[in-house]
């Protein structure tokens, strides 16, 4: 549970407050009202067919690949990858560029040269991925929770600078432009709440553990999720309403501006030195669960696509092919974070589309195509039919 939890609540949602406070609070009141059907529906109906997809291939994670022929279920893995493997290379980035900024700004050492900091940094991350599905998932559950008590702590530590007048002003700056103009803007947050509470790529490594005997099968899987978004839910909602209440709107604009999290935006406006000290802690262990939780099930697909292509069927063939996976991961990686590029408007113009359509698309298709997913008809794959519809097309929107 606190692995799916860390991979959903991390790096991402240090900047959703900025992101919502900037969007106005009518996206926060839609959040409120949507955001658990619009996150919790898709991502049980995902671990219900994963958990039905009894691949022959021991070796390979559940990815819809029962339902499709081999062509089709090498392609779901490619698409899986190309839409995935992206956002960990944020992370990465946004790893290094943290810790440089802790180094220079907090504890005022002399610059660090940029290559040797990424190559370390790059290292450990890999080093602990190395270690298999359950030394990463147990890596996050310790640093989920301490992440979990510092947002709560942070989002109470504010209450005493809680203002109404923030919020209600905030409401009469954003609710001046015309109707049309309003509801446009609620259609185009759907993709900001949709990913915001996104935990897809840990459902593969989640099924594939409830798959094996005496684990608890589909039952406990599903009610894993659903305990999990429980918490997931009520952790994101309170941390950003706190951020609103005690932050006016034109804070968050700045923040925007500059490309900042909201813990960069609380030190800049005269927040407790202990909070100063610890938000550069938080941020770091932000960006590591949320790499970890992403790059386990990209880095084992992609294991078994090489394993594939070469025709590989033993378990030394498998950990070679496992080896140069992690490799050629490693190598992009390292260079990505040492080139320090603005990959953000990549996620949102490319990959945003991609994972919406994994996450929405793909489920409801299977579901209304597929005879053994029959059962799964009902009001469930509507609401993900019509949730999916609405934030592609306003990613599509987006990108035009």
């Amino acid at each position: 549970m606190m692995g799916v939890y860390g991979t959903t609540v991390g790096a991402g949602t240090l900047f959703l407050p900025v992101e919502v406070g900037t969007r106005g609070p009518l996206v926060f009141f839609i959040m409120l009202l949507l955001g658990l059907p619009l996150s919790l529906i898709p991502h049980v109906l995902i671990c219900r067919i994963f958990m039905r997809d009894n691949q022959t291939d021991n070796a390979a994670l559940p990815l819809f690949g029962k339902f499709f022929g081999p062509k089709g279920r090498q392609g779901i893995k490619i698409f899986f990858c190309v839409a995935h493997f992206p956002v960990t290379l944020v992370y990465v980035v946004s790893l290094v560029n943290a810790l440089d900024n802790y180094f220079t700004a907090h504890l005022h050492f002399a610059a660090l040269n940029r290559a040797v900091l990424a190559f370390i940094a790059v290292s450990l991350l890999f080093i602990v991925l190395s270690k298999g599905r359950d030394r990463v998932v147990s890596t996050m559950s310790t640093l989920a929770i301490p992440f979990a008590l510092s947002l709560l702590l942070i989002a109470l530590m504010q209450i005493p600078a809680w203002h109404l007048a923030n919020l209600t002003h905030a409401i009469r700056e954003t609710t001046d432009a015309p109707a049309g103009q309003s509801l446009k803007a609620l259609w185009l947050a759907l993709p900001l709440i949709t990913f915001s509470f996104c935990s897809a790529p840990m459902l593969s490594p989640l099924s594939s553990y409830y798959l094996e005997k005496g684990n608890g099968g589909e039952r406990k899987a599903v009610g894993v999720v659903r305990l999990a978004y429980c918490a997931i839910f009520f952790s994101i909602i309170f941390f950003v309403l706190s951020c609103m209440l005690s932050m006016p709107r034109e804070a968050f604009v700045a923040a925007k501006a500059q490309n900042l999290n909201v813990l960069s935006v609380m030190a800049g406006n005269g927040g407790a030195d202990l909070l100063f000290l610890v938000a550069p802690f938080i941020a770091i262990v932000a960006m590591t669960k949320s790499f970890l939780g992403v790059c386990l099930p990209v880095a084992e697909t992609f294991a078994t696509l090489i394993g594939d292509a070469a025709g590989v069927k033993d378990g030394a063939g498998r950990k070679r092919a496992k080896a140069v996976a992690f490799a050629l991961m490693f190598a992009v990686s390292l260079a990505v974070a040492y080139w320090n590029p603005d990959v953000i408007a990549l996620i949102e113009t490319v990959c945003g589309p991609l994972i919406a359509i994994f996450l929405f698309v793909i489920p409801a298709w299977l579901v209304y195509t597929r005879t053994e997913l029959q059962t799964l008809r009902g009001p469930m794959a509507l609401i993900v039919i019509i949730g999916g519809l609405l934030t592609v097309s306003a990613l599509i929107y987006g990108m035009l």
